[in-house]
């Protein structure tokens, strides 16, 4: 059995209940406050929320307590700083300052039993204030107060992550982009809640409900789920409840009096009336009153708070089995008979999910990708998902729930049979599945948190990889009845020549596809094979190996790497491509995408919406929404911190930079066409619909390069992460260390900088001398320092795989020892492309200690190999630190 501490009300004794027709509040109660887990307070009543709610009237008034002052658990810390009225304050709040509303009495025959014991709020919440946006969030992500406030007054004036995370890093405590994005989801949700709870306090005041309590109780909400059930009992039942029902027979002054014990006695005989059909008998009258007695408990926010705690501190279980429908479809057959409407899974069968066929696993420690593919697998109709609950969860909430009513009042046998059957039948169909919604819910939302998380992750360092400047690339979109689609690109990604060659299938000609193959290769001097990873890609791949071998491909000068092709069919059908290549077929464009997302990985993975690009995990089962719009923060990010040349940017690069839209980027586009090239960043605001708002936030992440206009820069700076605003300050320092604006870039100027920065005492002089902090200061510094044009995507140093040929799947064996480079990352582990048919799983539990990203190279064993299910098991053994050691790139 569980050893938590438990309730002390269940010790307590009962209450004496005098019935009188005096209207003093404290008349009749008996007894002292026991609650160990809260500092005594005065006495007062408890009120069931739903009974007074309801009771005796449609406009569901309450009776109004006087107001709590504190939670269970230690008293909330006052926030420093001044509480100075803003827009992030609720409501009229020197309201909740007020003195507590008198007691309001209740139309008989409802009253309300008097308890010794406090049933206010437990530490479920420490909520005895109302908050500011920037509290809450700083309480809800952990993060310094002063912090928080500057978070949200940065984001309030619309201000980007990539600009915040670059020029005002001082003011956000030097967040990463990543955590920053997630504090901007939760700024979000807290904005949100905050906007419904002023919502709901305007309903219920339009209403004639509200009081200063029920506000600041609501206001007061820190989750929009503790908003939920705090607003719960002043929701309008539907009139076609059972309970609604029952009360418009005039059941509901019984079920008040039963439930809580209020004389006189209730007689069902004295009920029951003939000429009434749904009063015709006892039985039916008990049932009436039954349903307003379970509709009260399970709308009482006290009981509903005891679930949500039972919740948490006891052990629940998912439970999956396999239905019936799996065990009776056979491998491969057609999904519809099982997925339904899913039309995305025709490949999807049941030994995907064959390890969740008799699972169970902790509510509390179940993984985010365990519980993706679980709600997939009942989605399709694989799995049967259920949750159980203990039975001393249910012996506990009923514990709980017969403090609350029956430990006071009258007691006789109707009022036990009645109340004990309303429990049960309570728990049974109204919390118990509330409880299982609530957790699959949660579940659900964590696991989408993560999905999120991890395709992110993932989509970064995907479109960071190092790109493959002045080589010229043959990129091939593999096929079998279309044939290999080829395109060769120029070094400034220029197409040069397109064909199809059919090295597969039933139209195969091998020795012409070899033939048109090297002559591609030799009419363009091209070194570089592009090999998107799609359909055929490792029939074509074992062909290319074997043009090696014979020696038809030279093995001392050519290489080919295997290339991520997801979305490329979707980019080569879009309009962008229809823009760019009016004239191509649609297969030809595939396979120029292909050899360019070699040639620069950034560039042409953004034309791509990111969910088409499969480096996450269970994307398809993740709020298409949610997913998107932090996908798309994530291209923006990236596209801003490597940078642009504003004169030679294309539309679908330019609108994904900090500040800009796709309209703007037009705009931009349509200025340079009519007035020539940008002279400087400044220009910029000469461009219709680019104000200075949108000015500062995309200034530091465009440039102005010198072979985009003429080779001779109005502003050297221009082409520097120095931001115009700090324009003065950069020229200021280069003054002082006497440098000339024109040597930026050159290694005596990168050197004196340095020096220069390396003395605090010129740093305080400076800083001082600017008024500016000493943090934006060191970034002047820092970008000062970098080399002109230098590409943010050399620091990761993620250069594409290189191969000469492949191993079969059936040539391995445990043990065998292999290198291969990461594409894709999950929760569960990483995939590796070692040089085989399919890449290989590094289990999490086969990991050395460090995370995996795409694009690093690592040294891995054989753990498991299984032909039947083309299955390939790794072990982490290394990391390379090379890149590449087998192919010598051109020195630019």
């Amino acid at each position: 059995m569980s050893t938590r501490p438990r309730r002390q009300a269940a010790q307590k004794s009962k209450a004496i209940i005098v019935l009188s027709d005096s209207d003093d509040p404290d008349s009749g109660r008996n007894g002292s406050d026991s609650d160990d887990f809260r500092p005594r307070e005065p006495r007062r009543r408890f009120v069931d929320r739903a009974a007074a709610a309801t009771a005796g009237t449609d406009n569901r008034k309450r009776r109004a307590n006087a107001k709590e002052k504190s939670a269970d658990g230690p008293a909330v810390k006052k926030k420093r700083g001044k509480n100075n009225e803003n827009e992030n304050d609720c409501p009229n709040p020197d309201s909740f300052e007020a003195e507590p509303e008198p007691m309001v009495a209740l139309p008989p025959p409802v009253l309300v039993a008097a308890t010794g014991t406090s049933t206010g709020r437990s530490s479920f919440w420490e909520r005895r204030k109302v908050w500011n946006i920037h509290e809450l969030l700083a309480e809800t992500e952990n993060i310094q107060p002063a912090a928080a406030q500057n978070i949200v007054q940065l984001f309030e004036n619309d201000n980007t992550i990539p600009f915040i995370c670059r020029y005002r890093r001082d003011l956000v405590d030097h967040v990463t982009p990543d955590r920053l994005r997630d504090i901007r989801n939760t700024y979000t949700e807290i904005v949100d809640l905050r906007k419904r709870a002023e919502n709901i306090v305007n309903q219920l005041e339009r209403e004639n409900v509200l009081s200063t309590e029920i506000r600041e109780e609501l206001m007061c909400a820190k989750t929009s789920e503790e908003l939920d059930f705090l607003y719960a009992p002043y929701k309008p039942a539907s009139k076609g409840t059972l309970a609604e029902r029952a009360k418009a027979l005039g059941l509901q002054d019984y079920a008040d009096r039963l439930l809580y014990g209020t004389a006189p006695k209730v007689e069902l005989a004295s009920i029951v009336d003939a000429s009434n059909e749904a009063l015709a008998s006892e039985a039916l009258v008990l049932n009436g009153i039954c349903e307003i007695i379970k509709h009260n408990i399970s709308k009482n926010s006290n009981v509903l708070e005891e679930l949500r705690r039972l919740q948490n501190v006891h052990r629940i279980f998912l439970k999956c089995s396999k239905t019936k429908e799996t065990a009776s479809t056979t491998k491969g057959s057609s999904s519809k008979s099982v997925a339904g409407h899913c039309i995305a899974d025709k490949k999807l069968d049941s030994s995907k999910f064959e390890n969740y066929f008799n699972f169970q696993g902790d509510i509390k420690t179940i993984k985010p990708h365990q519980m993706l593919a679980i709600n997939r697998g009942e989605k399709h109709k694989f799995l049967t998902v259920k949750v159980d609950t203990p039975e001393y969860l249910k012996r506990d909430l009923t514990r709980f729930i017969s403090e609350q009513y029956m430990s006071e009042g009258l007691q006789y046998p109707l009022r036990r049979e009645c109340f004990t059957r309303a429990l049960d039948e309570c728990f049974t169909k109204k919390l118990q599945p509330l409880m299982c919604r609530q957790i699959r819910a949660d579940l659900k939302e964590k696991a989408q948190k993560a999905a999120i998380e991890v395709f992110a992750k993932n989509l970064k360092q995907l479109l960071l990889m190092s790109p493959l400047k002045g080589e010229r690339i043959l990129g091939i979109d593999p096929g079998y009845v279309n044939g290999c689609k080829l395109a060769v690109i120029s070094e400034t990604a220029d197409v040069l020549e397109t064909g199809v060659i059919y090295p597969h299938g039933r139209n195969s000609n091998q020795k012409g596809a070899e033939k048109q193959l090297l002559q591609f290769l030799n009419k363009h001097n091209c070194h570089i094979i592009a090999l998107g990873n799609g359909t055929a890609c490792r029939d074509t791949e074992q062909w290319l190996t074997r043009l090696f071998q014979s020696g038809a491909l030279d093995s001392g000068s050519i290489r080919y790497s295997i290339v991520n092709e997801n979305g490329a069919s979707v980019y080569s059908c879009s309009d962008v491509a229809s823009k760019e290549f009016p004239e191509m077929d649609t297969n030809e464009r595939s396979a120029v995408s292909i050899a360019r997302r070699l040639n620069d990985p950034l560039s042409e993975y953004v034309k791509i919406e990111p969910r088409h690009l499969g480096v996450g995990m269970y994307q398809h089962d993740v709020t298409e929404k949610i997913l998107t719009q932090s996908l798309n923060d994530v291209v923006s990010e990236c596209v801003s911190y490597v940078g642009v040349d504003l004169n030679t940017a294309s539309l679908s690069v330019l609108k994904h930079i900090a500040g800009l839209s796709e309209k703007k980027a037009e705009k931009i586009i349509e200025y340079r066409t009519k007035n020539g090239p940008f002279q400087s960043r400044k220009d910029l605001l000469s461009v219709r619909t680019i104000g200075d708002k949108s000015f500062v936030q995309c200034a530091g992440f465009i440039r102005i390069e010198p072979l985009s206009v003429g080779g001779q820069l109005k502003n050297p700076l221009d082409c520097t992460w120095v931001h115009p605003e700090s324009y003065q300050v950069a020229q200021t320092i280069i003054g002082e260390c006497d440098l000339k604006l024109s040597d930026i870039g050159k290694a005596n100027f990168i050197a004196r900088i340095k020096e220069f920065s390396l003395s605090q005492k010129n740093l305080e002089r400076m800083s001082e001398q600017q008024k500016l902090p000493m943090e934006r200061l060191k970034f002047v510094l820092v970008a000062l320092q970098r080399e002109l044009l230098q590409d943010y995507r050399a620091d990761l140093d993620k250069r594409p795989l290189f191969k000469q040929g492949m191993t079969r799947l059936d040539e391995l064996s445990i043990g065998d020892v292999l290198t291969g480079a990461v594409t894709n990352v999950t929760h569960f582990g990483a995939f590796v492309d070692v040089g085989v048919d399919r890449d290989g799983l590094i289990h999490r539990s086969h990991m050395s200690d460090g995370e995996l990203s795409i694009g690093d190279r690592v040294i891995a064993s054989v753990v498991k190999v299984d032909l039947q299910r083309r299955h390939l098991g790794l072990r982490q053994e290394d990391m390379l630190q090379e890149t590449d050691t087998s192919f010598t790139f051109k020195k630019e």
